[in-house]
C-alpha cells in the first residue's frame, strides 16, 4: 500500500493542515517511507501475541490514594496575606472591562 499525492492533499484538508506543493511531496514520501517499514510486521505470525498498550510492562498509576487528612485553616491560609476580604485573597484589580484611550 502507499499513499498518492491527492490522499496526503485529502488528509490535509480533512486535518485543517496547510501544506505547500513541496510539503505534500516530501510528507508523501515520508509517509509511503513509514508505511514500507511498517509492512514488515504483517510478515510475523502474531495471533497469540497480546496488544501492547504501553512499552514498559511494569509501567502503573503512581499516584497515592486519595485520603482526607487534616488540612490548613482558612486563619492560617490568610495569615501573611497583605490584604484579606470574607475568607479569600483580596488583590488589585487588574481587568476592568473598560478600554484603555
Amino acid at each position: 500500500m502507499s499513499l498518492t499525492e491527492k490522499q496526503v492533499r485529502q488528509i490535509a484538508f480533512e486535518t485543517r493542515i496547510a501544506l505547500s506543493d513541496d510539503e505534500v511531496t516530501q510528507l508523501t514520501a515520508d509517509l509511503n517511507q513509514i508505511i514500507t517499514a511498517s509492512e514488515v510486521l504483517s510478515e510475523f505470525d502474531l495471533t497469540d501475541v497480546e496488544p501492547t498498550y504501553h512499552p514498559l510492562a511494569t509501567f502503573t498509576n503512581i499516584m497515592r490514594e486519595d485520603t482526607i487528612i487534616p488540612s490548613m485553616s482558612v486563619e492560617d491560609a490568610l495569615a501573611n496575606a497583605a490584604s484579606h476580604e470574607n475568607g479569600q485573597y483580596k488583590v488589585p484589580t487588574i481587568l476592568t472591562g473598560e478600554e484603555e484611550q
